[in-house]
């Protein structure tokens, strides 16, 4: 008798289970959650996966599925709180997106970035294959009379290893970040390595804001003063002291809103003054590519990058530059027809450093160099 009565009630929990796994799917499908809810944890909606052309991308195509799929299912938002109010009695150490250090701050798991500045993960080849890339491009923009220089934005773990745990701190171990430069430089491309830069920006103040994955604008100011040094263009630094506003609260954060804790934790930083000029939208979606011109006479010059780039460079090169023009590096996967077009008179290379490596396969459309 009792197991006639269980018989029918498993059925019913494996109905309503079967609900609930499907229900993000179907609301997925009718009404997905905006690009703008991605956008919020730092991230760039995953593409949908293309039909693969060669050996590499039919071996590339599980994981770009699953990026995909893990963009475009629905209630994204409300699992993530969901996921933070059930975890938080057990999970006191972040999640598995997120880590955070001993003193509060988060670093960004994904993309292998708190394992790379850790040198635990070294994927020599593919590093050897995009040096192999870039210092191609940097030929084929010599040939065109283009200045191209490489200047990857550390990971945050790169520059506060004392804030993570023993696993995740570096103990002098040979990175991607070394790899890259040292090939770069025995293949005669300018670089300047950020990583000092932002070791010695921290001594003054927050260099990387501590509940997101990106550099404060004392942390970008820095940067763009090293950058156009090593460029030849040391009139075109900014003064911290001129260029940055006093201190005032930031709440939340990319890396806290994928804990959801975003409205509970904040910190004190120092905004940029300068402001963006009206921008020319190079695609429909307002975070990709875009140009900016001065109005002045100037340069042209084109950024290759992220998020990290995106934000403050612009404003900070039209105080000397004509023109900026800034380009999403689609993980080495942009249009080599943007040089024809806008006739840079300098390229800067400046994917972060967990872009460090080209996506398997990927160069950069229309480039035959």
């Amino acid at each position: 008798m009792t197991t006639g009565l269980i018989a029918p009630r498993r059925r019913y929990f494996a109905l309503l289970a079967a609900i609930l796994i499907a229900a993000p799917l179907v609301v997925g499908l009718v009404a997905p959650d905006s690009p703008a809810s991605v956008m919020k944890e730092g991230r760039r909606l995953a593409p949908a996966p293309g039909w693969p052309t060669s050996a590499a991308r039919l071996t590339a195509l599980p994981a770009a599925v699953d990026a995909w799929l893990k963009d475009h299912f629905g209630l994204r938002q409300a699992l993530i709180r969901a996921n933070k109010e059930l975890t938080k009695p057990m999970l006191g150490s972040g999640s598995d997106g997120v880590l955070v250090g001993r003193d509060g701050r988060m670093f960004y798991l994904g993309e292998e970035a708190v394992r790379q500045s850790a040198g635990l993960v070294l994927r020599d080849e593919r590093v050897a294959a995009s040096v192999d890339l870039v210092a191609a491009m940097n030929a084929a923009l010599g040939k065109r009379g283009v200045r191209f220089l490489v200047a990857p934005p550390p990971n945050g773990s790169t520059v506060y290893q004392e804030a993570l745990p023993d696993w995740a701190q570096n103990h002098g171990r040979k990175t991607e970040y070394d790899l890259f430069l040292q090939g770069l430089a025995e293949r005669g491309v300018r670089t300047v390595d950020l990583r000092p830069v932002m070791a010695r920006a921290r001594t003054e103040g927050p260099a990387y804001y501590r509940h997101d994955t990106h550099w404060t604008p004392r942390g970008a100011l820095a940067a763009f003063n090293a950058v156009v040094e090593a460029d030849g263009h040391p009139d075109w630094k900014l003064d911290p002291a001129t260029a940055l506003a006093p201190p005032s609260l930031k709440t939340g954060g990319d890396l806290a809103r994928m804990l959801g804790v975003q409205d509970g934790v904040s910190e004190t930083v120092e905004e940029l003054k300068l402001t963006d000029g009206p921008k020319d939208l190079l695609t429909a979606k307002w975070w990709e590519d875009f140009s900016e011109s001065s109005g002045r006479p100037g340069p042209t010059v084109m950024i290759l990058g992220d998020s990290f780039t995106g934000a403050h460079f612009a404003p900070m090169l039209l105080q000397h530059a004509g023109r900026v023009v800034w380009l999403e590096h689609q993980h080495c996967g942009f249009d080599w027809g943007a040089i024809e077009r806008f006739h840079p008179d300098e390229v800067w290379w400046m994917p972060a450093e967990r872009f460090l490596v080209c996506g398997p396969g990927t160069r950069p459309v229309g480039f035959q160099g």
